[in-house]
């Protein structure tokens, strides 16, 4: 009776870590240091914990894996897509000195980047412990050539919008439209960067 006690324990026990276990994804990918080493390996994809917007593991080809954070590396390129250390305007990432790796979305005259991050709930770890949707929330943030970087702050992203495409009409007219919302930004920054 106790074997069978302990082997219905090892059942549940296994069943309750498995889904913890397969949000775990791996993309080949490499990083760039400070020093301008790219060093090549695959990348894991853990949902719900850092997001690889913070600290960023690289596994070797002989499975070791190094840890890599935003002061260490300048970007990153995992599953062909690239992330790039940059400043970041919440006041929630102070104790890293405002820096995150944020997504390149968007290249050309104006590039544009996002920042997504999870909202932490009490002791949530995961998206779905603090009842957020799997994606999490995005901030957008754009570049011009002269390498300074713009926040597009919720409350008044019309506003800065304006102001930082106004020398392109026809997309100004984008952001009047009844439907332009925060999450319409990367189409309004395709439109000046086509025109």
């Amino acid at each position: 009776m106790r074997y069978k006690s302990c082997f219905i324990f090892y059942i549940l026990i296994s069943f309750i870590s498995f889904p913890v276990m397969a949000q775990k994804m791996f993309y080949s990918g490499y990083v760039v240091t400070n020093n301008n080493d790219t060093l090549y390996g695959k990348i894991p994809y853990d949902i719900g914990t850092n997001n690889n917007y913070h600290i960023v593991d690289l596994k070797d080809p002989h499975g070791y894996v190094k840890k890599f954070n935003v002061w260490q590396i300048k970007m990153y390129c995992m599953n062909n897509e690239f992330y790039f250390t940059k400043k970041c305007e919440r006041g929630e990432m102070q104790h890293r000195k405002d820096l995150v790796f944020m997504h390149l979305i968007q290249q050309g005259e104006v590039k544009l980047y996002e920042y997504e991050f999870a909202r932490k709930i009490g002791a949530s770890r995961s998206y779905e412990e603090g009842g957020l949707t799997p994606e999490g929330e995005r901030d957008y943030y754009a570049e011009k050539a002269g390498g300074e970087l713009i926040y597009f702050p919720r409350l008044t992203y019309k506003k800065v919008l304006r102001e930082f495409i106004r020398e392109k009409p026809e997309c100004v007219a984008l952001i009047d439209a009844k439907d332009f919302e925060y999450k319409s930004i990367p189409e309004l920054i395709k439109c000046y960067n086509s025109k």
